[in-house]
Protein backbone atom coordinates (compact mmCIF):
# COMPACT_ATOMS: atom_id res chain seq x y z
CA UNK A 1 0.00 0.00 0.00
CA UNK A 2 1.59 3.61 -1.07
CA UNK A 3 0.81 6.04 1.99
CA UNK A 4 1.12 9.58 0.99
CA UNK A 5 4.02 11.16 2.05
CA UNK A 6 3.75 14.19 4.76
CA UNK A 7 0.28 13.47 4.95
CA UNK A 8 -0.49 13.68 9.23
CA UNK A 9 -3.83 11.47 9.07
CA UNK A 10 -5.28 13.67 11.04
CA UNK A 11 -2.88 13.57 13.96
CA UNK A 12 -2.03 17.27 16.12
CA UNK A 13 1.66 17.69 16.14
CA UNK A 14 1.99 17.51 20.36
CA UNK A 15 0.39 13.69 19.83
CA UNK A 16 3.31 12.29 17.68
CA UNK A 17 5.83 9.88 19.01
CA UNK A 18 8.99 11.75 19.04
CA UNK A 19 11.14 8.25 20.73
CA UNK A 20 10.56 5.19 21.93
CA UNK A 21 12.57 3.37 24.05
CA UNK A 22 12.82 -0.49 23.63
CA UNK A 23 12.90 -2.58 27.06
CA UNK A 24 16.36 -4.31 27.39
CA UNK A 25 16.97 -7.65 26.29
CA UNK A 26 15.78 -10.68 28.88
CA UNK A 27 19.51 -11.81 29.61
CA UNK A 28 20.51 -8.09 30.64
CA UNK A 29 17.95 -7.60 33.20
CA UNK A 30 19.13 -8.03 37.02
CA UNK A 31 18.06 -10.96 38.75
CA UNK A 32 15.28 -9.25 40.87
CA UNK A 33 14.24 -7.61 37.41
CA UNK A 34 13.76 -11.40 35.73
CA UNK A 35 11.41 -12.34 38.55
CA UNK A 36 8.75 -9.63 37.04
CA UNK A 37 9.36 -10.75 33.11
CA UNK A 38 6.40 -11.64 31.14
CA UNK A 39 6.19 -12.72 27.56
CA UNK A 40 3.16 -12.46 25.44
CA UNK A 41 2.35 -13.18 21.84
CA UNK A 42 -0.93 -13.27 20.01
CA UNK A 43 -2.26 -14.25 16.19
CA UNK A 44 -5.23 -13.45 14.38
CA UNK A 45 -6.06 -14.82 10.92
CA UNK A 46 -9.24 -14.68 8.99
CA UNK A 47 -10.17 -18.69 8.03
CA UNK A 48 -13.66 -17.68 5.41
CA UNK A 49 -15.90 -15.78 7.06
CA UNK A 50 -14.56 -15.79 10.84
CA UNK A 51 -12.07 -14.16 12.24
CA UNK A 52 -9.49 -16.51 14.70
CA UNK A 53 -7.18 -15.15 17.45
CA UNK A 54 -4.82 -16.88 19.61
CA UNK A 55 -3.20 -15.26 22.72
CA UNK A 56 -0.49 -16.82 25.05
CA UNK A 57 1.84 -15.57 27.96
CA UNK A 58 4.82 -17.28 29.23
CA UNK A 59 6.55 -16.60 32.64
CA UNK A 60 10.24 -17.76 32.68
CA UNK A 61 11.13 -17.69 36.27
CA UNK A 62 7.69 -19.58 37.12
CA UNK A 63 7.89 -21.62 34.17
CA UNK A 64 4.73 -20.99 33.83
CA UNK A 65 2.11 -19.90 30.79
CA UNK A 66 -1.41 -19.61 29.50
CA UNK A 67 -3.12 -19.40 26.25
CA UNK A 68 -6.54 -19.30 25.30
CA UNK A 69 -8.60 -18.71 21.44
CA UNK A 70 -11.65 -17.98 20.38
CA UNK A 71 -13.07 -16.06 17.15
CA UNK A 72 -15.27 -13.70 16.47
CA UNK A 73 -13.13 -10.81 18.03
CA UNK A 74 -10.68 -8.45 16.53
CA UNK A 75 -6.36 -8.39 16.29
CA UNK A 76 -7.40 -5.96 19.19
CA UNK A 77 -9.26 -7.94 21.85
CA UNK A 78 -6.55 -10.73 21.01
CA UNK A 79 -3.55 -8.33 22.27
CA UNK A 80 -6.02 -7.78 25.15
CA UNK A 81 -6.55 -10.99 25.68
CA UNK A 82 -2.90 -11.82 25.83
CA UNK A 83 -2.23 -9.08 28.72
CA UNK A 84 -5.47 -10.38 31.01
CA UNK A 85 -3.31 -13.72 30.72
CA UNK A 86 -0.40 -11.62 31.90
CA UNK A 87 -2.05 -9.72 34.66
CA UNK A 88 -3.80 -13.43 35.63
CA UNK A 89 -0.42 -15.21 35.70
CA UNK A 90 0.72 -12.15 38.29
CA UNK A 91 -2.09 -12.38 40.81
Amino acid sequence: MDWPEGKDFGIWPEEEVTGVEEAPLYNKLSENEKKYALFTDGSFQIVGKHQKWKAAVWSPTRQDAEAAEGQGESSQFMELKAIQLALDIIE
